[in-house]
Parts: structure tokens; sequence; C-alpha cells
């Protein structure tokens, strides 16, 4: 019976260590403010292997991107700049982690820009 526990536990250890290794946060780049503002700008993400792509980017609010990695290699950062196409409204752009906001920037000036990243 110990031996059934014993092994139990130890199968039990190396779930946990085998399921924490694959942990992967999901990354999404949030823009909003007002309806239908028309935004251009470009992302970065650097992974954790040191690999970066930056990507152009034209849209209108709202408007959502999501980046991940792979299984061992994970987004380290991400930068985000984004210009406003009118004098008027409001652009906002939120970087979350795992639904959670952990950068954001907002600006209501004419042709402005946003900038944001996470640390």
């Amino acid at each position: 019976m110990r031996k059934l526990i014993l092994i139990m536990l130890v199968l039990g250890i190396i779930a946990f260590v085998l399921a924490g290794c694959d942990y992967n946060p999901r990354f999404n780049i949030r823009v909003s403010g007002t309806i239908g503002l028309e935004f251009s700008g470009s992302y970065l993400v650097v992974m954790s292997n040191g690999q970066s792509d930056s990507e152009s980017v034209n849209g209108t609010v709202p408007y959502e991107i999501s980046v991940t990695g792979t299984n061992r290699i994970t987004v380290s950062t991400v930068s985000v700049e984004l210009q406003k196409q009118t004098e008027e409204g409001s652009l906002k752009v939120e970087i979350l982690k795992d639904d959670d906001v952990i950068a954001s920037s907002e600006t209501t000036a004419a042709y402005g820009v946003v900038s944001v990243a996470t640390e």
C-alpha cells in the first residue's frame, strides 16, 4: 500500500512539473475608443529565444490581436505604436496577459499617437 501511494505521489509530482513547463501565456492587443475610428501603426513581439516579429496594422476601432508563443518559446515583450488617422475621437490601446490588463495608453489628440509596451 505504501508503495502504491509513493508511486502515485511521484507520478503526481512529475505531472505537475510537466504541466508547468507547457505554460504559455496568451497576450492580446486590444484597441478601443471611438467606434469606427481609423488607425495605423505597428506592433513588435519579442520571444523568449530572442526572435522578434514586427507587423504593420491598419484598422478601425474596435480591434483585437492575439499573440502567443509555442511550446517552449514564450512571448517576452509586446510593444505597440498606433496613430489616429483623424483629428476627432479617442484611441486606447491595452495589452492583456491572460485577460489581465498589464499596460495601457490613450490619446484624444488630433492625429495622436499611442505607444504602449510590456515590461
